[in-house]
């Protein structure tokens, strides 16, 4: 029931005991300076922090401080009566008369006056602890209280909800949309009163979390164990910068440096007691990390904390050391950096922010290259609501940070939002953020140079050249046209009556077509610097061929079968043949020049090329009649080869390699017997052609898709002729090195009737090849051409690498 006018309001809820009420077990009415169970002993009273249990704060703290500060202005105007206190910062005491006043019932304008003073008049300790005691109202309040007009309770309401949204009793603070109750706080202006600063929750936690000194000592003598030296630093992270970072630019090459010169000193100089909130000691100067800097009592503090920089550091430590392993480089044990960084993972995911979300990255990135056990999906949403938490997903304004800063923001974002597209698509499951919730920009090329910047750095380091930089932009834009294609294409049946999807998908394939035919223009148009050298401009040829392969990658997924088209036309079954065709190509001309890595995602992207040529070639009827079968075994057999070689340390690829396997045993069997029967013909039905890689392939891409040594480039758009032909003849001189053209003309099927008696696998003593395709499928597919053959790889944690490296 309401309590009758004129009651006592009811006590409010207390979310923490002081220690004393704690060990004595009994209630704590949560009274500022003192509750009333202190008060009544005459013994401090000790708050317990909600985040640290080691940590102690006296309840008076603040009112002793205001106490001094006002004993100082005191004595300083008695000793310096010209000085003018009304210049220095604006101090608000007022609020301590009613710190023990329930907070329903306080009016606003008695919360944050103005004073041009220093500090306002405060009342005794002895006043203050009495007033805990019993706990009332000074009648000014009251009387204020009862003439405040409703906007000042409406205002409260909104305060009130908004905190409660923003679940006010956390010591993390986190981002808020406007479905939210503060939305109403929003509307009545009085958001920034309740809602931290964007800039601040990405820079710096709110509660920092102080370690204890018996982990420090040990991580500090660890340091100095395990940090390798300077010249070992060098070759590690830029393997790591070559390898890893122009696929998942989401850290900052500069503040990584900075952590390792810092992480460095520190192991030289050995753990000491003066150390900061961070666990810095105080030899080592504070530094910027993502672009900026903690700045606490006019002093700069370094923003990430020791802990949190091992694990990023040793994490990459880690990544570098596994490549280098599998390049048959055995100087470094990535078990050995790795452990050193998960030592200090409680430390580091003890709170949502920037370089916590880093760290998770890290972690993905490490499943990404070896069997670990981390599931990769749930990571991936971990990262993304870690994003939302943040709010990076939201536009910065540009008075909130630097530029610098904000574009690694982007870069971050958008290597979570490239990562979810990507493992969404490969695992055939949901996205984990819809396109229209976000409106931060993807980064720009003029980003590039604000993330890649080692100005004033000792260690000589080799970055990434601009133009691969670019490359991993372009892919960024990639990621919303997968977005697309999932959405549309590949949703399940709903009855809500609310999603109204279009009914012109014929038209938005065609579209998208486009759309992709365009982004790939525009990845081969990023070409080299003039003093470039050649390792350099085959190092960004590669890259771009890796490019050509997402491509390739997404045709495929928007035109094989989906729960919108689960019977592709025949032109869209072509289509998917030469795409994945072209995939595998291009994985074996990396391969012969030894930089293809056998991650994660290409060797799904080798199977899943290889299980769609299967499919196609069984399905299609104009595939049965035209394809030459010297290059349908090519194919094959490419697949198989470089899943043989992943299988050294993807345990789970032997199983589906098997299976692959003897699909092609009957994918061959099934097309020899054709080509037999096509020799028995009478000469005039025997017809010669091309390969399709000169003919058929070409006739069923766009009118400006042609074919230079094996690989596709469009005509510019924009530019001068010699420009164009600059371009084209470069690309044509470094394909030329990697690509070989079949010239061997190969039988054709045309006048062969398939469905004719003895042209099929039923004269032969084995499965058909419609029981053996729909068994293959079914273990693959599972009603889903999104499949996953390898999840069940994540099931065995193996930091050293599965097989030989």
């Amino acid at each position: 029931m309401a309590p009758e006018d004129g009651s006592a309001p009811p006590p409010r809820k207390v979310r923490s005991a002081c220690r004393r009420c704690r060990q004595k077990r009994v209630k704590c009415d949560g009274g500022i300076p003192a509750c009333s169970n202190c008060a009544r002993a005459k013994v401090p009273c000790i708050d317990v922090h909600t985040g640290n249990n080691d940590l102690s704060i006296p309840r008076d703290f603040a009112v002793r401080c205001c106490a001094r500060i006002k004993w100082l202005e005191q004595n300083l105007a008695t000793l310096c009566p010209d000085f003018d206190l009304s210049q220095g910062p604006k101090v608000n005491a007022s609020f301590m008369e009613t710190l023990n006043l329930p907070q329903d019932r306080l009016d606003t304008r008695d919360v944050a006056p103005i004073y041009r003073g220093g500090v306002s008049e405060l009342p005794s300790q002895d006043e203050i602890l009495g007033d805990a005691a019993t706990n009332k109202r000074p009648l000014s309040v009251m009387e204020s209280d009862a003439d405040s007009p409703l906007s000042a309770k409406a205002r409260s309401v909104a305060i009130d909800l908004g905190m409660l949204s923003l679940q006010s009793d956390s010591r993390q603070k986190h981002y808020l949309g406007s479905s939210s109750g503060l939305l109403f706080a929003k509307l009545m202006g009085l958001d920034n009163e309740i809602r931290p600063e964007q800039g601040a929750s990405q820079a710096r936690r709110l509660t920092p979390q102080r370690m204890s000194t018996e982990i420090y000592r040990p991580l500090y003598d660890q340091l100095r164990q395990e940090l390798p030296s300077p010249e070992e630093a060098c070759l590690l992270l830029e393997v790591y910068f070559q390898n890893v970072h122009v696929d998942q630019p989401f850290l900052h090459p500069a503040s990584l440096i900075n952590a390792y010169h810092a992480l460095y000193l520190c192991a030289q100089a050995g753990y000491n007691d003066l150390i900061d909130r961070n666990g810095w000691i105080d030899a080592v100067e504070a530094f910027r990390y993502n672009g900026r800097i903690d700045i606490a009592a006019g002093c700069n503090i370094t923003p990430i904390s020791i802990a949190t920089a091992v694990f990023h550091v040793f994490m990459i430590f880690s990544l570098s050391a596994t490549i280098l392993t599998r390049k048959k480089n055995y100087d470094f044990s990535p078990a050995r950096f790795h452990r050193m960084a998960i030592s200090t993972a409680s430390e580091t995911f003890s709170n949502i922010s920037v370089t916590s979300l880093q760290a998770i990255l890290l972690l993905a990135v490490q499943s990404l290259i070896e069997p670990a056990a981390v599931n990769l999906w749930t990571l991936t949403h971990i990262a993304m609501s870690h994003c939302i938490d943040l709010g990076l997903h939201r536009e910065p304004s540009e008075s909130d940070m630097p530029s610098g800063a904000r574009a690694i923001l982007r870069f971050i974002f958008s290597t979570v939002y490239s990562l979810d597209r990507s493992v969404a698509t490969i695992q055939g499951r949901p996205l984990g953020i819809r396109d229209e919730t976000f409106d931060i920009r993807p980064p720009e090329e003029s980003d590039i140079a604000e993330v890649m910047s080692l100005a004033g750095s000792d260690l000589v380091i080799k970055l990434p050249m601009p133009q691969i930089l670019a490359l991993s932009v372009a892919r960024f834009r990639l990621d919303r046209h997968i977005s697309e294609i999932k959405l549309l294409l590949y949703h399940l049946p709903t009855r809500n009556q609310s999603f109204v999807w279009p009914t012109n998908l014929p038209e938005i394939q065609t579209r998208i077509k486009s759309e992709l035919d365009h982004w790939l223009l525009s990845v081969q148009r990023i070409v080299p610097d003039d003093d470039a050298t050649d390792e350099e401009s085959l190092d960004l040829q590669i890259q771009k061929m890796r490019h050509e392969q997402l491509y390739h990658s997404a045709i495929s997924l928007l035109f094989q079968p989906s729960q919108m088209f689960p019977s592709p036309s025949q032109e869209a079954l072509k289509l998917c043949y030469q795409s994945c065709s072209k995939r595998l190509q291009i994985y074996d001309a990396v391969s012969n020049q030894d930089m293809l890595y056998y991650n994660w995602r290409n060797i799904h992207g080798i199977f899943s090329s290889g299980a769609t040529i299967v499919y196609c070639a069984w399905a299609s009827r104009d595939l049965k009649r035209t394809l030459p079968f010297a290059k349908l075994l090519r194919d094959l057999r490419t697949c198989s080869n470089h899943l043989s070689i992943g299988s050294q340390w993807w345990p789970s690829v032997r199983s589906g390699k098997e299976s692959f396997e003897m699909m092609i045993d009957l994918i061959i069997k099934y097309f020899s017997d054709i080509q037999l029967q096509i020799q028995d013909l009478p000469p005039p039905t025997q017809r010669q052609r091309w390969p399709i890689s000169s003919r058929t392939e070409d006739s069923q891409l766009p009118p400006s898709y042609t074919s230079v040594s094996g690989m596709e480039e469009y005509p510019s758009e924009h530019g001068s002729a010699q420009e164009q032909q600059r371009q084209a003849q470069s690309v044509q001189n470094n394909q030329s090195q990697i690509f070989a053209i079949l010239n061997d003309p190969q039988p054709s099927f045309e006048n062969m009737d398939m469905s004719a008696p003895g042209h099929g696998l039923h004269d032969f003593d084995m499965p058909t090849i419609e029981d053996a395709m729909e068994s293959f499928m079914a273990e693959y597919l599972h009603e889903d051409w999104g499949w996953d053959p390898f999840s069940s790889s994540t099931g065995t944690f193996d930091n050293q690498g599965t097989g030989p490296l």
